[in-house]
């Protein structure tokens, strides 16, 4: 039997997963990223040792497969887009890796907005930028660690640097160049937008482009004897997460849309060509098939529910990891509306991208009285991300007929059922579970002949298996709160500025 492995390598986490040709997980194996904070608002990963965790997932994956790594036919690799991974000519990494929620390049981007260069360079890459993309990455290290620069042979994406390991080849594909970004009309990188990003000193550092599907390389003898794949197994160039999500869940018709409740919550249309709309906002990513992935971010997903259990608490199991069917149980007692308390879920240091853009925008409580307990402000952390997530789509160029939810919490009913009746939108969820590491497996089945096509590849392996239709009791009562949600964040947006002035020291705000 043929099997085709799937690895995805996340902010928090990296998984690789085992799929046979029903796209059947057979085995999977994950570990937690090490993320290093050299100071604050800095979030960087040390390569190597992110490639020692790869290593460990292929073969812990394969083992639980009850496989031999001969077995596996073909490997894909998607990854969370933006940062710099960064190699000298001996493919050495220079310097810690850059990942796409670091806050450094905070001043370099207001510069450029102060500048009114935003709209030249969203008419040109039709995404909104913030801190950790690529070229302001570049950009603050060209000011501040121009050594780098002397001794770089290639800026690489985090899937990127995977692959070299695997393969020992050099290069992208147009999803990741989407949000170095470049021209996405053109689907490569643009030496004028490089140049408008203060990063034109890199132009010749930036990697040749291949196509997402396209076999990259094959397994090298000294990866092999590091992952027990066998040697010369082919290896698809690959995804950045959100397109690697959307093939995942079989979403790949134009007018299909999803959210990922990830770090992020990925607020995904598909559309047959380039659409800019709404102007200056969000992100617009390449997607294999000639399709095209609009995204309106907030870009404050699942941290928000980290954050609030870090801080206020929650319950938990035996095994001291947290307990979210009790978490469930607690909030579902609270009545809709959370008791009167609404959160605007900005904790990320980076701001808000989408429906509206504010670098400086923080996430507030509104509505405590008394009254309020821990259980009201979680449940409003729960209706928070559901609020933002229709604030999103109520932006949109097209208004979606359904809503498919991947990501850990699609898994919640209760939440699930939350998001169709504040989103006014049939919800379904789709049978995959690690849809990253499927969409990009997918990929490499077509790719060795294990599929014909992606459509084929997609119809045997994917199925809705929970669909949860709006209530109606719910929507009026709702439909109260949503409006009150915009009202606020619109008001706080004007504090948001003032706040920053008084607090000394940007990284730390």
């Amino acid at each position: 039997m043929s099997f085709v492995i799937g690895i995805d390598k996340g902010t928090s986490v990296i998984k690789a997963v085992v799929f046979d040709v029903s796209g059947r997980d057979c085995g999977s194996s994950q570990r937690r990223m090490e993320v290093l904070r050299p100071q604050p608002g800095w979030h960087e990963e040390d390569p190597e040792r992110t490639w020692r965790l790869c290593v460990e997932t292929i073969k812990e994956a394969v083992a639980a497969a009850g496989i031999s790594g001969s077995d596996i036919k073909g490997v894909g690799i998607a990854a969370h887009m933006g940062g710099a991974w960064i190699i000298d000519k001996d493919g050495q990494a220079v310097r810690n890796a850059v990942c796409w929620p670091d806050e450094r390049a905070q001043a370099e981007q207001m510069a450029l907005e102060r500048a009114g260069l935003l709209d030249r360079i969203f008419a040109i890459s039709g995404n909104g930028l913030m801190p950790g993309i690529t070229l302001m990455v570049l950009a603050w290290l060209s000011r501040h660690e121009p050594d780098i620069l002397d001794r770089a042979h290639v800026v690489l994406c985090a899937k990127d640097y995977l692959r070299y390991r695997l393969t020992g080849g050099l290069a992208t594909d147009p999803s990741d160049v989407s949000f170095v970004p470049g021209d996405i009309d053109r689907r490569e990188h643009s030496a004028e937008l490089m140049s408008l990003c203060g990063a034109g000193d890199w132009v010749e550092r930036m990697p040749r482009i291949l196509e997402s599907g396209e076999v990259a390389g094959g397994i090298s003898a000294n990866a092999a004897t590091e992952t027990g794949l066998s040697v010369g197994t082919p290896v698809v160039t690959g995804l950045g997460d959100a397109s690697a999500n959307a093939l995942g869940v079989g979403r790949m018709r134009p007018g299909d849309a999803l959210t990922v409740l990830g770090t992020s919550c990925l607020n995904s249309l598909i559309l047959a060509k380039p659409n800019r709309d709404p102007p200056g906002l969000g992100f617009l990513f390449a997607m294999p098939c000639e399709r095209y992935i609009r995204i309106l971010p907030n870009t404050s997903g699942t941290i928000t529910m980290d954050w609030f259990l870090e801080r206020f608490g929650g319950p938990k199991k035996p095994d001291g990891t947290w307990d979210f069917s009790a978490m469930e149980q607690l909030a579902g007692a609270v009545p809709r509306g959370a008791g009167g308390v609404l959160l605007l879920p900005y904790v990320n240091g980076s701001g808000v991208l989408a429906p509206f853009f504010d670098a400086r925008a923080r996430g507030s409580f509104f509505g405590v009285g008394s009254h309020t307990t821990r259980d009201h402000l979680l449940r409003a952390v729960y209706e928070a991300l559901c609020f933002s997530t229709r604030d999103c789509f109520e932006s949109m160029p097209v208004k979606p007929s359904s809503l498919t939810l991947t990501g850990g919490g699609s898994r919640s009913a209760f939440w699930a059922q939350m998001f169709a009746d504040i989103c006014r939108l049939p919800i379904e969820v789709s049978s995959a579970k690690e849809s990253g590491a499927l969409g990009v497996a997918l990929l490499a089945g077509v790719a060795t002949g294990l599929w014909p096509n992606l459509e084929t590849a997609i119809g045997q392996t994917v199925q809705t298996v929970a669909r949860y239709e709006p209530d109606p009791q719910a929507q009026p009562e709702y439909e109260g709160w949503f409006s009150l949600f915009r009202e606020a964040r619109d008001v706080y947006r004007g504090y948001s500025g003032r706040r920053a002035d008084l607090t000394s020291g940007a990284l730390t705000a």
